[in-house]
């Protein structure tokens, strides 16, 4: 699936984490809207990569919210 990476900085020793979000639209000013919001998005994103649903790495997750909408979509 499309999508971009937001960076949550982690705490003390914890790891930075990756949260997968679906892009909509185009990057405009450095500003990537996506599908889990109408008023957030990411600044600076980090671009669109093919990501796959089940993902290994345990540093990493998909936006739980933009994972429902496109299951919603598909139905």
């Amino acid at each position: 699936m499309i999508a971009t990476a937001e960076r949550v900085r982690g705490y003390g020793l914890d790891p930075d984490r990756l949260v997968w979000h679906v892009p909509v639209g185009a990057v405009v000013e450095d500003f990537q809207a996506i599908a889990c919001s109408d008023e957030e998005g990411l600044a600076v994103p980090s671009g669109e990569r093919d990501v796959p649903l089940h993902l290994e790495a345990s540093d990493e997750s998909w936006c739980p919210q933009c994972l429902l909408l496109v299951a919603a979509a598909h139905e």
